[in-house]
Order: C-alpha cells, then structure tokens, then sequence
C-alpha cells in the first residue's frame, strides 16, 4: 500500500538490477485502478437500472484510487456522501465537496476527515453501515466480514482494494442481493493501464478501451451470475483460472512466434523500437488478453 514507481526504482537501484529504458517511469496507477472501479459501479448499476445521476456512494480510503473514483462518481452525477480515512470517516447526505476533498488529501500534512470540519464526523467502521447505494472499499483487506456484512446497506460493492471482505462476507452480501463485483476484476485497472501506457498507448486510448472493452466483459460476468445463480466472483475465477492455464502453456511452448515476439519485447524495453509503431500493434493484444 502507497508503493509507487520511484519506490521500485530505488530498490532496483540498491539491488544492481538493471531496468529498461521504458520501464516504470511513472504512471498513475490509482486513477487506472478507479477506472475499472468506475467501470463495474456503471455496469452494477444498469442492472438495478439505477441511473448514476441517483446514486449516492460511499468510499472507504481516500488514497490515490479513492480520490481518483470520487472524482469519476462526481462526474457521472453521482453523490458521494462519506469517506474515510485511517482517522475516520465523513458524512453528509446532501453530499460531499470532491473537488475540497482531493484538495485536502494532496496535502503533505493533515488528513482530509480532519479537515474537512463541515460534515458530520464518525467512527471508521459506520461508513459501512450507512444508507447509500455503492460501497466502495478502497483501503485495507477484509474490511467486510461476516460480523459485519449483515449491515451493510448498499447495493453494489465495486472494489479498489485487494480482497476487500472474507469469503463469508460476500456470501452473505450474496444471499441478500447485493452485487458484489470481484475485486480482482475492478480493480485491474492499475495493472492494464500501467502496461498498455508502457506499450505507449495513450491515456485517452485506455480510457476508450477501458469502457468498451473491460466494461464488455464484467457485463458478462453480472450475465452469466444471474443466469446460474452464482457470485460474479465464481464466474470470474473460473475463468481467470481458465485463462492463466492457457497462456501458461504457451508460454511454454518455444515457437518461432513467441521467441521473435520476446526478442521484440527485449529492444523496445531498451528504447530500440519506436513507441509509435508499438501502441496500435498492441490494442489486439490486450484484446485478446482479456477475450
């Protein structure tokens, strides 16, 4: 958690590890992340056929992917009613100032529950409990569990943060009706976005991508839940799983093919290949990839 590229670069550093040209030189991961957040909340939410224009949200963790979800909810219309921090939580159901949030959190010092004095302050864990439409934790792991899922009222759980609620949690949110988003699917953004923008795909191509392509599939996945009345996390382990074993096998398979796209892959992480001719060859691929 708050590990960004520089961090990696210095231990790459100390470690004698040579790097790329074109390797981690800084991408904004968090705001990646909160696209693929924003990207399960839009499909969750036309199948409640609740309009973004009416829903109210709550985040948990107002980091770089919080900020960022808040700033894309805010946009799309939304409410976004509370926040929280390591220091507690804000709330004010006629909504929250994102703009003065974000403002407050890139400050070096204070924290933006402290300071933002106008809403109503409360415990870390309530923001949970309150009544909105979307939770999205954003923090920590298992914020969400069986002790707690029973009083969560929202109606969508789309994630940023990794495993989120316990296997428990999310079957009880399950049995109520809550549509709980995999967080290994929505928060996939900070990994495509960092890669497809190392492949010099630029910021508005994967944001388009983003939306058609990513959008496609987690709206299969809420298809395919209801239509076996399973969680959209069983759908997509499955076929996450599905997916790594076939692209484990050929990786394992030298072909003329794969050997001349690993060569490739060496010269232009050196800065060999111009970034130009890379971006449009690669959109296929990460289409595949997610296929």
């Amino acid at each position: 958690m708050g590990t960004d590229d520089a961090d990696v670069r210095r231990i790459l550093q100390i470690a004698g590890v040579k790097r790329g040209a074109r390797e981690l030189y800084g991408v904004d991961s968090g705001y990646y992340t909160a696209l693929t957040v924003m990207a399960g909340v839009r499909c969750a939410a036309r199948r409640l056929g609740l309009p973004l224009s009416e829903l109210k949200a709550a985040i948990e963790g107002f980091g770089k992917v919080g900020s960022a979800l808040a700033r894309l909810l805010a946009t799309a219309g939304s409410r976004i009613v509370a926040i929280s921090t390591s220091l507690g939580a804000i709330y004010d159901p006629a909504g929250l100032d994102v703009e003065r949030l974000v403002t407050l959190a890139a400050r070096k010092s204070g924290d933006p529950v402290e300071a933002y004095r106008e809403a109503r302050r409360l415990p870390r864990e309530a923001l949970l409990e309150l009544p909105v439409d979307l939770l999205s934790p954003c923090a920590r792991h298992h914020s969400l569990r069986a002790d707690n899922a029973r009083a969560v009222p929202a109606r969508i759980v789309s994630a940023g943060a990794n495993n989120p609620m316990t296997p428990e949690a999310e079957r009880i949110l399950f049995e109520r009706g809550v549509i709980c988003l995999p967080d290994f699917v929505t928060n996939a953004g900070g990994v495509l976005g960092g890669t497809m923008a190392f492949a010099s795909v630029g910021r508005p191509r994967i944001e388009r991508f983003v939306e058609t392509e990513v959008e496609a599939r987690i709206a299969w996945i809420l298809e395919e839940a209801e239509r076996r009345t399973l969680p959209p996390s069983a759908i997509a382990t499955s076929l996450a799983e599905r997916r790594f074993e076939e692209i484990r096998r050929a990786a394992e398979r030298r072909t003329p093919r794969g050997i001349a796209f690993a060569a490739g892959l060496a010269l232009y992480r050196r800065g060999f290949i111009p970034g130009r001719l890379v971006a449009p060859l690669s959109i296929p691929y990460f289409r595949r990839s997610l296929a």
